[in-house]
């Protein structure tokens, strides 16, 4: 369930909580099966900010990136961001994505991590 209301206060166990599918589109993957789930813990009322759980499977893909700040919980992967050096990322990780970014995605064993979006055009979700 998502919430949106004003002066809340929001907890969901991000080790344990229930996601739902959230495929990547079939253009991204490049190599394996990787399936992503998701769960959204809170929208803004304009659509611009989000929060909320996101896991995904070994496998190879590209990404585009709206603002994201993310913690990792658990696995393992690399992540390449276009014309940069690759960045591990695991447990006790913190990442931010700058609106724009692309990024090549290695996932060496299951990610789960907590994030934050935002877009000033909305996030059409």
């Amino acid at each position: 369930m998502v919430q949106q209301a004003a002066n809340t206060v929001i907890s969901e166990s991000v080790n344990e909580a229930q996601l739902d599918p959230f495929p990547l589109s079939p253009e991204q993957v490049i190599e394996g099966n990787p399936q992503a789930s998701a769960k959204l813990i809170w929208v803004s009322d304009d659509g611009r900010q989000a929060s909320g759980i996101w896991e995904c499977t070994p496998g190879t893909f590209n990404y585009s990136h709206t603002n994201e700040t993310a913690g990792v919980i658990a696995g393992k992967a690399t992540i390449t961001p276009e014309g940069g050096e690759p960045i591990e990322i695991g447990p006790g990780s913190i990442v931010f994505f700058a609106e724009g970014s692309q990024t090549h995605w290695v996932v060496e064993e299951t990610v789960r991590k907590a994030f934050h979006l935002q877009a000033d055009g909305g996030l059409g979700l």
